[in-house]
C-alpha cells in the first residue's frame, strides 16, 4: 500500500517549533507516507521513521503519534511540539520531553 500525499493536503494544526523544524517534519511525514512498503502497522511504521529521523537530526527524546482518531495532552521543551497532517485524515503529533530516557531511570 503506497499513500502519496500531494502538497496541497498538509496542514500544521499547531506548533511550537522553529521554520526550520516545521519545514523538516512536514518533508519527515511525507517521505513516511510515501515508502514503497508496508508490513503490518502502517501508523507505527510511520511514527518510527519519524522518530528516528528526528533523533538523528536534533537528538534523543522524540516522541510520535500517527493515526485517525486519538487525544492527546503532552508536556513538552519549548519549540519542540508540532501537530501537522499530510495526508487527509490523518495526524502526526511530534513533540520532545525533557531529558533523554537514560535520565529518566
Amino acid at each position: 500500500m503506497t499513500t502519496t500525499a500531494p502538497k496541497n493536503t498538509t496542514q500544521i494544526y499547531a506548533e511550537d517549533m522553529s521554520d526550520e523544524k516545521v519545514e523538516f517534519a512536514l518533508s519527515t511525514a511525507q517521505e513516511g507516507f510515501n515508502q514503497a512498503s508496508f508490513k503490518g502497522k502502517v501508523f507505527s511504521y510511520i511514527a518510527n521513521f519519524i522518530r528516528a529521523q528526528f533523533e538523528k537530526h536534533y537528538g534523543k527524546g522524540w516522541n510520535v503519534v500517527v493515526g485517525r482518531s486519538f487525544g492527546a495532552y503532552v508536556t513538552h521543551e519549548i519549540k519542540t511540539f508540532c501537530y501537522i497532517s499530510v495526508v487527509p485524515g490523518v495526524c502526526v503529533l511530534i513533540w520532545r520531553c525533557e531529558g533523554a530516557p537514560e535520565d529518566l531511570a
